[in-house]
């Protein structure tokens, strides 16, 4: 747990925009689990009800809907230095339609969510944080769908690619095609005529 602190102390302060003691990152981690999972195993798979918040320390998830005919949405990815959950089963205590799987090996430090919340009940510090990060959630949601009206297929998938350049050789392109919004053949097509 030691040889993460520092990462999760340093994005908690980022998300905090303020300066977080070691003494606080400490209580938080002091229930929390070191978990592996191996390529395309589950950190949460939909019809469960999210009990857990996970910082991956390294690796890289893919986070989905499957629809009633088995066909699946990719709603997006995290990586390193991420943050990943099931926002509203977490919130609203229901089971999660949201499937989160990892695409590589991958380590997550789990943190149960009711003691985060313990925390934050006493700590106002704590409440600050939990609402960043839920409006950073937020912020990144409306970006995602304000993209897939106001971009054509090849801006969004430019876009995708100037924000993280390497994800193309990680990721299976029919993810990538998903996210974006568009067929596999036609991500094809775009990657071929850049």
């Amino acid at each position: 747990m030691e040889k993460y602190l520092l990462s999760i102390k340093k994005k908690l302060e980022h998300l905090a925009e303020a300066d977080i003691p070691f003494d606080d990152i400490k209580m938080l981690t002091s229930n929390a689990v070191i978990t592996n999972y191996t390529s395309d195993e589950y950190f949460l798979r939909s019809g469960e009800t999210s009990r857990k918040v996970g910082f991956v320390a390294e690796g890289l998830f893919r986070l989905f809907y499957t629809d009633f005919v088995g066909k699946d949405y990719t709603k997006n990815f995290k990586t390193t230095g991420q943050f990943t959950g099931a926002l509203a089963s977490l919130l609203l205590r229901t089971p999660s339609r949201l499937n989160i799987q990892a695409l590589e090996n991958s380590t997550v430090v789990c943190f149960d969510y009711d003691a985060i919340l313990q925390i934050a009940e006493c700590s106002f510090s704590w409440q600050r944080l939990l609402r960043r990060f839920t409006e950073g959630e937020y912020l990144e949601k409306e970006q995602r769908e304000s993209d897939l009206l106001f971009y054509d297929s090849k801006e969004r998938y430019q876009n995708f690619k100037a924000e993280h350049p390497d994800w193309d050789k990680k990721i299976q392109l029919r993810y990538i095609a998903s996210y974006l919004g568009m067929t596999p053949e036609t991500l094809s097509r775009i990657r071929k005529n850049l």
